[in-house]
């Protein structure tokens, strides 16, 4: 049947259920990778969760490596089919906070600073200064109340999609569609500038 043909409720509640069965058979286990991160963000000992301290680390400068934004990397690369994982912000919300989740090309650039688009190879969300936004460009402001602190990111390969749904109630944050990943491997990229909160991969269903 045309989603059309169907009432804006019946069909949007068809959506969400199709999301509910769609998302777990797609879920995928994902890790942060230590030789990614940048030098103010520390990470789980079981690379689970990442957190930004003002203080650097001293682990070695290498190409991988971020330089200048605050950024990390999943180890997992993917290149066809559909994956789905589970981003929370977790800790103490305060007004100046900076995070962001999606995906990136793997040869996204490392050093110097970085056009956070889908022009630079990054497709993604990004919460700052009490504004959730759309990494396009330009940026596109999202009215969300209250801001998703559980948030699904969903790569679809096969249509070059980059989508992100809020965990809590199903609903879609927003869709990146006809992405130019130009036939190379995909990885979550992530990025968190503030104090006091953690960003966490979490093994969880809708």
């Amino acid at each position: 049947m045309p989603c059309f043909s169907l009432p804006f409720p019946a069909q949007l509640a068809a959506e969400l259920a199709w999301r509910r069965c769609l998302l777990p058979q797609n879920r995928v286990k994902v890790t942060l990778d230590a030789d990614t991160a940048h030098l103010q963000l520390v990470l789980s000992q079981d690379n689970s969760s990442v957190r930004w301290e003002s203080e650097w680390q001293q682990v070695p400068v290498t190409p991988e490596r971020f330089h200048y934004w605050c950024c990390v990397l999943g180890c997992e690369e993917f290149r066809e089919g559909r994956h789905c994982w589970v981003v929370e912000v977790e800790g103490e919300w305060l007004k100046y906070l900076w995070w962001a989740v999606g995906v990136a090309r793997a040869s996204v650039k490392r050093k110097g600073w970085i056009d956070t688009s889908p022009e630079e190879g990054i497709w993604a969300v990004q919460y700052s200064n009490g504004e959730l936004v759309s990494l396009t460009s330009p940026p596109t402001p999202l009215s969300l109340s209250p801001v998703p602190t559980r948030i699904w990111v969903c790569l679809d390969c096969t249509q070059q999609q980059a989508s992100f749904i809020n965990s809590d109630n199903g609903v879609e944050i927003f869709t990146f569609t006809a992405a130019s990943f130009n036939a190379e491997s995909i990885r979550p990229w992530f990025l968190l500038w503030s104090q006091g909160i953690q960003l966490c991969l979490r093994d969880s269903t809708l």
